[in-house]
């Protein structure tokens, strides 16, 4: 069986930065031994889907994404609120599948909900309110009317003074993933929640009706560098580079190292 990997929140920025690098790693170290890889929201800091244009500072992570999809993985990607407008060139010309909200799938015996998690933000009304204007299609249109040059200033401009994630690590999980996203989610039938959003490594297992049920945050590679792996069994793991076996992260929360 060839396993399946779940990322999120990369955060990426530029071609040559460490993040970017590790991340491409990771990606191309999957070619040929992943049956899929499910990346959960926000790969980029910013991504508008231009019609003819690409940001060039993703083009190793998008060609990485290709040999993948190329080698015959499943890649399916999830827009977050940090790039809620894919476009239609990644499915058009890498081949992924995009799949906006939320996607139930079976994973032998389990029903998987996969989600980036903000558009159910359960923080606070206005989180839930933002991040559905952000994907909203008319807003959408109007943020492609700025030019990507100009966009991408803006973009870098607020990364600078904003864009460390410093509170979202420093802070313990949102009692409220806990108390109220993932008992709704397995109400509706889940039984296994896979959430990215929220920049924490946290994985947590409770009996409910008789069958375990699991939560897995899916931390960030801003700092994390965290992954979830099914072979059959789900695994939360940090990624140690090439060459190194990942380090098992079992259930908790899990700071950054």
């Amino acid at each position: 069986m060839k396993p399946r990997y779940f990322l999120s929140d990369l955060h990426l920025r530029a071609p040559d930065d460490e993040r970017t690098r590790r991340v491409v790693e990771f990606l191309r170290a999957r070619r040929g031994e992943a049956d899929a890889v499910f990346l959960v929201g926000d790969l980029f800091d910013l991504w508008l889907g231009y019609e003819a244009v690409v940001f060039s500072a993703f083009f190793p992570f998008l060609r990485a994404i290709a040999d993948l999809v190329d080698a015959g993985t499943r890649v399916v990607v999830f827009p977050g609120n940090h790039d809620p407008d894919p476009g239609r060139f990644l499915e058009r010309q890498l081949g992924v599948e995009l799949r906006e909200g939320r996607v139930v799938e079976r994973f032998g015996e389990r029903t998987v909900w996969i989600e980036h998690g903000d558009l159910d933000d359960p923080r606070s009304v206005r989180n839930r309110v933002l991040n559905r204007l952000a994907h909203a299609p008319p807003l959408r249109s109007l943020a492609r009317l700025v030019h990507p040059d100009a966009a991408w200033r803006l973009a870098r401009g607020y990364a600078s003074r904003f864009g460390d994630y410093t509170d979202d690590h420093s802070r313990p999980l949102p009692p409220s993933v806990l108390q109220k996203l993932w008992p709704d989610r397995v109400r509706a039938g889940a039984d296994v929640l896979v959430v990215g959003h929220f920049h924490k490594a946290f994985a947590h297992r409770e009996e409910v009706d008789g069958r375990p049920r699991d939560l897995y945050v899916l931390g960030d590679w801003v700092r994390h560098r965290t992954f979830l792996r099914w072979d059959g069994e789900f695994a939360l793991l940090r990624d140690r580079g090439p060459g190194r076996p990942p380090e098992a992260l079992g259930f908790g929360d899990h700071p950054p190292p």
